[in-house]
């Protein structure tokens, strides 16, 4: 027998340079690609530095082609590779079409003496085979029923700073008795295309992203677009950026609005957002400053809803803790979407809770299940009206809305919350998604 090796021709190019001092900046650096390139792969160093074992340098990395976004990693990879057929996660395969492409760099500049970095891109030449690719994400499920559906609306897979495959996340998410979860990757669409191949046994996977920039973190729900990243609150463009994702019907949410970590706390206002992600993952003080956030924006007349996701990373932050339950006219992503917009949906800690809450006739109640040693309370624009066990009532005359929380008795974790009913209609251009003081 035979065998016959072809021989590859590469191009290697190298990169170098310093990044001064900071956070907030984008970098890129062109690569003249000619015709006849079948892969493309950058591996890159950067200076390590770490500030008091909490924070450290990071060379956040992507690429865009002639013909736009082709993928971000961010700093959780240093090297990536892509060509028709195949790509690092995170990152789009398809055709290397020929032209100026551009390396992306978000250095993260801690040491006050700058950060030096390298990088080098190897051209591999050669004829592309021939790929059939899915696009788009799974996105139906089938059951068009109208109730109660349970999700996860904040999750990452190896396709952005996760761990595990899709497939490792949708069996856990069946397994916390979730009916959907949300793709949101940081800056990246690429986890679309591996939903869609990824048999998920009844499980929706709404599509999505989380838009990460330097100056909080949001999530696009509802669309497969691909959302820019890199603007801040000055270049004025956030809101046109939300509204595109209005247009594709999806969803803008505020994520973790309240985590001390650069970048990460929220400076755009909340004019633009749909909703305030006011639990992420394990609840602690930044929850309840979000929380606070939130109620503040219900006070002023806007009927902002309140979700609530794992954000997991890693089997350590399980799925589903907590989930957002919405009411819905089939388990589909448009009537998910639709349910939050009005605000159909509560917040748990698992799906062993169950919170409702109706108002009729100048009363509210109540009524918590799965939630043993816990109080129910009944909030309004005025604070607290009834407190209880397992059941309350309440007068609502002469308050603009009434919202449910439970906590533990004790630590006064939050267990589960609900978002409000509004009582009255919405004032004269009280909901026009301009704040108020």
């Amino acid at each position: 027998m035979t065998t016959t090796l072809r021989e590859v021709k590469r191009t290697v190019l190298d990169f170098r340079g310093r990044f001064g001092p900071g956070i907030d900046r984008w970098a890129y650096r062109p690569v003249d690609v000619p015709p006849g390139v079948r892969r493309i792969t950058v591996r890159t160093w950067h200076e390590r530095f770490s500030l008091l074992g909490v924070a450290r340098n990071v060379l956040d990395l992507g690429i865009f082609g002639p013909d736009g976004f082709r993928g971000w990693s961010g700093g959780a990879r240093d090297r990536f590779t892509l060509a028709a057929g195949d790509a690092t996660p995170g990152y789009l395969p398809g055709p290397i079409t020929p032209g100026r492409w551009s390396l992306a760099f978000g250095p993260v500049v801690l040491n006050p003496l700058g950060m030096r970095w390298r990088a080098r891109v190897t051209l591999e030449h050669g004829e592309d085979e021939p790929v059939a690719l899915a696009l788009g994400p799974g996105d139906r499920t089938g059951d068009q029923r109208t109730g109660w559906f349970r999700g996860d609306l904040h999750l990452h897979t190896v396709h952005s700073d996760g761990v595990r495959e899709p497939g490792e996340l949708a069996a856990e998410a069946r397994a916390a008795g979730l009916d959907f979860i949300a793709s949101t990757e940081h800056n990246t669409s690429a986890a679309h295309a591996a939903w869609r191949r990824q048999p998920t046994a009844g499980l929706l996977v709404i599509p999505g992203e989380e838009v990460t920039t330097r100056h909080g973190h949001w999530l696009a729900l509802g669309t497969s677009d691909w959302v820019d990243w890199r603007y801040g609150p000055r270049d004025g463009r956030f809101p046109q950026y939300a509204a595109q994702v209005r247009r594709a019907g999806g969803l803008v949410v505020a994520a973790h609005p309240a985590v001390p970590m650069p970048g990460c706390a929220w400076e755009f206002g909340f004019a633009a957002v749909d909703a305030i992600e006011v639990w992420n993952g394990a609840w602690n003080v930044d929850d309840e400053i979000a929380l606070r956030i939130w109620h503040r924006q219900l006070r002023r007349g806007r009927r902002i809803v309140a979700v609530g996701g794992s954000d997991s990373h890693a089997p350590h932050q399980p799925v589903g803790r907590p989930q957002t339950a919405v009411h819905a006219d089939g388990l589909t992503p448009e009537a998910l979407i639709a349910g939050l917009k009005r605000g159909r949906a509560y917040i748990a800690e698992s799906s062993a809770i169950t919170l409702e809450l109706g108002a009729d006739g100048g009363t509210a109640e109540a009524t918590v299940t799965g939630a043993p040693n816990t109080t129910l309370s009944l909030i309004t624009e005025n604070g607290r009206i009834a407190k209880g066990e397992g059941h309350v009532e309440a007068d609502t005359r002469g308050h603009r809305f009434i919202r449910a929380e439970v906590r533990q008795r004790y630590t006064r974790r939050m267990v589960a919350l609900s978002n409000p009913i509004w009582l009255t209609p919405p004032e004269h251009g009280a909901d026009d998604g301009v704040e108020r003081d």
